[in-house]
């Protein structure tokens, strides 16, 4: 019988069993429209726009001088450079935008406030340098943040519009939350933070992190810079470029994790980086909440001392080091609530435990993000920036820093940020035809 390779993997059909061409055309479009196949089970969708930025991406290495030397190279460029260029005329892009304000900056990355041009809409635009996230090969991370914006719906993680890229850089545009972050609420209202105060942004958080623990994610970067405050006075989660995938036994295996702050991570996560562990799970999210209700109060990181080795030692330590001031005075319920959270992985509280913790008796659980918040944004404007923290000078050069020209030839410089685009309104059509 004759046969012969198909459907990829190595895989033989026989003509005999081969579906008929409309059957496998309909499963093609499922495929493209992000459903079955073997996507589901790699992680790595196949889209209609993920094939046009192949598209665009194979355009521009093929567009170096050197591989247009090649004869078909050439005749490739020069076949599809009216197609390329309506197509990068039709995507969003960075000359959409402009820049109002800058409101975060980390290591690989800037927040921009910005406008829209051509409707006046304001964002936060998140810009990350390539060349970056390649020499610290964290690409992965990033991809991992572009997948949790894109999946989610919930009013706990900032909306995303857009994601798109250029030759440097990579970008996502979400909705721009004006209230500032916790840390500058912290420090505005450093004498009149009480525990209520605490109990409401505490409670929202305990949402926020289990609705990143439902989509299958830990965050590993639960911080109060890293919680963003609406217009209407309610929190936000963000920055998941720390964020790792959980495995179906609900643990992170990689010991990988980009550069972060050791003031809120867990006894566990050190332990896996220093090798003594070989996983850890969400709980570690649950941890870094038990720090920021302990600074909510204290106005002070419960284990930090002087060095990042010192801080790491009282963290690894933490049942000799966890102290709690005598002023101001606090609730027994409280200081429960910190050391329920600051202790070993098998007594930590879970999303359930907290839910039924004293703290947050008088929590209505079902309607929290209706109460009325205890601070509610006073804007100027749509693009106020005045409840964010003044940053620091900016680096004397962007961040797309001055490069060497690449070498000749094929590199594939852009292929690990393949799949990288997106924009609500074209995937919410695409999902009701």
């Amino acid at each position: 019988m004759l046969k012969f390779k198909f459907g990829g993997h190595g895989s033989v059909k026989d003509l005999a069993t081969l579906d008929p061409i409309t059957s496998r055309c309909s499963r093609l479009n499922q495929l493209l429209q992000g459903r079955g196949g073997v996507q589901a089970q790699s992680g790595c969708a196949v889209t209609r726009e993920g094939l046009l930025e192949a598209l665009l991406l194979l355009y521009q290495e093929c567009s170096t001088p050197e591989l247009m030397k090649i004869k078909h190279v050439a005749n490739f460029v020069n076949k599809f450079s009216d197609v390329v260029g309506e197509l990068q005329e039709l995507q969003p892009g960075p000359r959409d935008f402009e820049q109002r304000g800058v409101v975060g900056r980390g290591h690989f990355a800037e927040v921009r406030v910005v406008k829209e041009k051509a409707t006046g809409d304001i964002y936060a635009m998140k810009v990350m340098d390539k060349t970056s996230l390649r020499s610290q090969e964290n690409v992965a991370f990033f991809e991992e943040e572009r997948s949790i914006l894109a999946l989610s719906s919930s009013p706990w993680i900032p909306q995303l519009q857009h994601a798109f890229q250029d030759k440097d850089s990579v970008y996502l545009v979400m909705e721009y939350l004006p209230g500032g972050d916790l840390m500058a609420l912290m420090n505005r209202y450093e004498e009149q933070f009480d525990e209520a105060m605490a109990q409401f942004y505490l409670a929202e958080l305990v949402q926020a992190i289990h609705t990143v623990h439902q989509m299958g994610y830990v965050h590993r970067d639960v911080k109060p810079e890293n919680v963003l405050i609406d217009r209407t006075g309610h929190i936000k989660l963000a920055d998941f470029g720390s964020a790792a995938r959980l495995t179906a036994n609900k643990t992170v295996g990689s010991a990988k994790l980009p550069p972060s702050t050791q003031d809120f991570l867990s006894p566990e996560v050190l332990s896996t980086l220093s090798g003594g562990q070989a996983s850890y799970g969400p709980e570690c999210d649950w941890w870094a909440l038990g720090v920021i209700a302990y600074e909510m109060i204290y106005m002070k990181s419960p284990f930090t001392d002087g060095t990042a080795t010192k801080t790491i030692h009282n963290i690894m330590n933490h049942q000799h080091y966890l102290k709690f001031p005598k002023e101001p005075k606090v609730s027994k319920a409280y200081v429960d609530l910190v050391q329920s959270l600051l202790c070993g992985v098998k007594d930590r509280l879970g999303y359930e435990e907290l839910r039924c913790h004293p703290f947050f008796s008088t929590v209505d659980w079902t309607s929290i993000r209706q109460a009325l918040p205890p601070f509610v944004p006073s804007l100027r404007a749509e693009d106020d920036t005045s409840n964010f923290e003044d940053l620091e000078k900016p680096p004397p050069r962007p961040l797309a820093a001055q490069r060497n020209p690449p070498p000749a030839g094929f590199q594939g410089q852009d292929l690990p940020f393949l799949g990288w685009f997106f924009s609500k309104p074209l995937t919410t059509l695409a999902r009701s035809e």
